[in-house]
């Protein structure tokens, strides 16, 4: 499975072969932040990570890719989502859920 991190960080350094100097490195700095699963949808890093890289593209002026990413290009697949709700971050959040929101959201407990 292709995880959505190295596909992000796939796309950082695709653009950055094509920028300027200065941008390169920042689209690399980017890249280097994507593979460690800092952006990623169900990550611990922030509130809302794809929203933190969204603002922090548009603040760098990378407009084009901040829009890639507002138009869930860079979303979290289905297996990435299964993923998190088996993880202890998801099972934290499904426990703090009613049962009947747990059914709603298909959030099963592990124990």
């Amino acid at each position: 499975m292709l995880r959505t991190r190295d596909k992000l960080a796939a796309e950082f350094r695709k653009v950055a072969a094509i920028a300027s100097p200065d941008n390169a490195a920042k689209y690399e700095g980017f890249a280097k932040r994507a593979e460690t699963g800092e952006f990623d949808d169900y990550a611990d890093t922030y509130v809302c990570p794809v929203t933190q890289l969204y603002l922090e593209l548009t603040a760098a002026g990378f407009t084009k890719f901040a829009a890639r990413v507002a138009n869930g290009e860079f979303d979290a697949t289905k297996e990435e989502s299964d993923e998190w709700a088996r993880s202890p971050s998801g099972q934290a959040a499904a426990k703090r859920l009613p049962p009947e929101m747990r059914e709603i959201f298909g959030l099963k407990l592990n124990n």
